[in-house]
């Protein structure tokens, strides 16, 4: 979806007038002036977030185009000599670093990324671990993310689907992944109205 709004940028005197700048400040005391994306048939990328790394060494500046109908956001990897580089598949809603500093996660609708700083990125599906019989067409989109211990926990709800397309159940999920790998450790799920717990002793071997 990113690509083909992309592709219809306007770069008129006016587009060109709309592209925002950020100045991240880093702990050393060091300033960087990011240029955000171009517009999008007009539609400017608002700068939405700007998230620093524990270790200082990086910054990642969330834009978003708030387009009718759509919401497509790019991910700039910052850091304290003056390097931006746009990472890749980073149309995500959620944003946190990992406590060491060496990952960035981002949660889109229904995906997992990860990136290093290089710029490197894996990414993972969560998928809900309970089934339900006679029930399919399930879609999931992600509502948290938090991490226990050494592990990330991502947060889903579910709805599942009569084979007619009437939505017949809700449900709440956590996968627990190991990392870097992304590797799912373990999935639980709950009913609507509770919230899957993601504290079991799994850790990654």
């Amino acid at each position: 979806m990113l690509a083909l709004l992309l592709a219809v940028a306007v770069t008129s005197p006016f587009a060109q007038a709309l592209i925002p700048r950020v100045e991240v400040s880093f702990t050393g005391g060091q300033k960087v002036s990011v240029r955000g994306p171009e517009p999008v048939a007009d539609f400017p990328a608002n700068p939405v977030q700007t998230l620093l790394s524990p270790r200082g060494d990086a910054a990642a500046v969330r834009f978003c185009w708030d387009i009718p109908k759509y919401s497509v956001c790019q991910v700039h990897l910052v850091r304290p000599d003056g390097t931006v580089q746009v990472l890749k598949n980073s149309d995500v809603r959620r944003l946190l670093w990992t406590e060491d500093g060496k990952y960035l996660i981002g949660a889109g609708v229904n995906t997992v990324r990860l990136w290093n700083l290089s710029g490197g990125v894996r990414t993972a599906v969560p998928t809900p671990g309970q089934v339900y019989a006679g029930l399919s067409q399930n879609s999931s989109r992600i509502v948290g993310l938090s991490f226990r211990g050494r592990d990330l926990c991502v947060r889903t709800e579910n709805q599942w689907y009569e084979r007619n397309g009437q939505q017949a159940r809700r449900s709440t999920s956590t996968t627990r992944y190991g990392l870097p790998t992304l590797r799912a450790l373990q999935t639980v799920s709950a009913p609507e109205s509770q919230q899957a717990p993601c504290d079991l002793p799994v850790t990654e071997p």
